[in-house]
């Protein structure tokens, strides 16, 4: 039976080393730093802003992203290209990614560099030169990307399905802008945004891996190198009230393949449903051995891949099922999608599937922390959330699921009533 070969208590104790071996602190200004020792010549470094698309408004859509892009272009002390080439003499490598909540950015070195790798991220991110002839350039590596997400059917699938369930909320925006609006964004809008979002109590700075000295020195270290308080008025981001577009969509574009997802409004990272709605995504439609899989493809072929992705955010989620073919009848296979989602309630899960459920989160959870970068993402993630101590009950109250669980957050939120089905098909694409 799936899951016999995990010692027992194996994932439990994990957990507690999760809670034992990190230290955290909050400097004077705000800033939060997490250390996390590790057995590994490698550290990294990641910093955290709490600033995503979220906090943006349809004049300011894409400036998260933009700005972080442009950090890379260089600081003072190094300037231009000296930047990466000061990172590669130190033989390691950095990047950074935006999301709806957050924009983080991160550098991976030898151990013995931790102290540079902490003064230089802290540098590129809060302190970068913003050259107006760097952000002309960087306009057009930006609106490039626009463009290849927009040629990219599964991209546009999943851009189309944000904006119509988080309808009438920031969510609902591209994270990369559109093109017209990142044609506008001048230094002093990077700058703003600095002002507003870049400081000590919008910060959290994580260092996962070999660092040879205690959390003490640490912790002076980067407190030191953080940018100062800011005045700007810190405040939650209220929403207005989440209003999916319900129904079907139907785009044509030019592709030679189907595809299509249906999707439904639900909560995000910071609910309790978090966790039973990670367990369903993958009963329903994680891997070979989900229902899905088992009845759309392998028993019936009306699909080539299909499965389940939860998308968990601060505000809000969606439970949604990709699907694509190249031939087959749309109306079909979504009917079946349903029939199948509905056999929920007559048929719950049995004891193997939850197991299997259950095994798939434990082991990515371990997969996603088997480098340093890993750990220090997945304990800024946690923590800008909510708190990182939650991260030592996560694989806990995996383990504590049941198929009640799991059931309730069925009932509640996969509501074919107000379901959002879009579909790309081939044909010409209107403007």
């Amino acid at each position: 039976m799936p899951g016999e070969v995990i010692p027992p208590g194996f994932y439990k104790g994990m957990a507690e080393n999760l809670y034992n071996f990190h230290s955290k602190t909050i400097s004077p200004a705000g800033g939060k730093i997490i250390l996390k020792h590790l057995d590994s010549p490698l550290v990294a470094v990641n910093l955290w802003s709490l600033a995503g698309v979220k906090n943006e408004s349809p004049s300011t859509n894409g400036i998260s992203h933009f700005y972080e892009h442009m950090v890379f272009k260089g600081t003072d002390n190094y300037p231009g290209n000296l930047l990466a080439r000061k990172v590669q003499a130190l033989g390691g490598y950095f990047n950074a990614g935006t999301s709806l909540d957050t924009t983080d950015f991160y550098i991976v070195v030898p151990a013995e560099f931790w102290k540079e790798a902490i003064e230089i991220l802290t540098e590129m991110v809060c302190r970068p030169l913003f050259s107006p002839t760097d952000i002309e350039q960087e306009k057009l590596v930006v609106i490039q990307e626009i463009h290849i997400d927009q040629d990219d059917p599964e991209e546009r699938l999943t851009t189309l399905l944000h904006q119509k369930v988080f309808a009438n909320t920031p969510y609902e925006m591209p994270i990369l802008g559109k093109e017209e609006r990142i044609r506008s964004f001048t230094r002093a809008d990077l700058l703003e945004h600095q002002r507003r979002f870049y400081h000590a109590s919008n910060l959290a700075l994580i260092v996962a891996g070999g660092v040879p000295v205690g959390a003490e020195e640490v912790f002076q270290w980067a407190e030191e190198r953080f940018p100062p308080a800011s005045d700007w008025e810190q405040r939650d981001f209220s929403f207005p009230a989440f209003a999916p577009k319900k129904g079907e969509f139907l785009v044509p574009m030019d592709v030679k393949r189907r595809y299509g997802v249906v999707g439904f409004l639900c909560p995000g990272i910071q609910d309790e449903a978090f966790y039973p709605l990670q367990l369903l995504s993958l009963i329903v439609g994680g891997g070979i051995g989900s229902r899905l899989n088992l009845k759309l493809r392998e028993e019936k072929k009306l699909v080539d891949i299909i499965q389940a992705n939860y998308f968990y955010y601060q505000k809000a989620g969606i439970f949604a099922i990709f699907y694509s073919y190249m031939d087959g009848n749309r109306e079909e296979i979504e009917f079946t999608i349903q029939q199948e989602l509905q056999r929920l309630f007559s048929d719950p899960p049995g004891q193997g599937e939850i197991i299997r459920g259950k095994n798939l989160l434990k082991s990515g959870f371990s997969h996603a922390v088997e480098t340093t970068w890993g750990w220090a993402e997945v304990l800024g993630r946690f923590d800008l959330a909510g708190n990182v101590d939650y991260l030592a009950d996560y694989l806990l109250r995996i383990d504590r699921l049941k198929v009640e669980d799991v059931m309730k957050v069925a009932e509640l939120y996969l509501n074919f009533k107000k379901a959002t089905w879009i579909s790309i098909y081939p044909g010409e694409e209107k403007n």
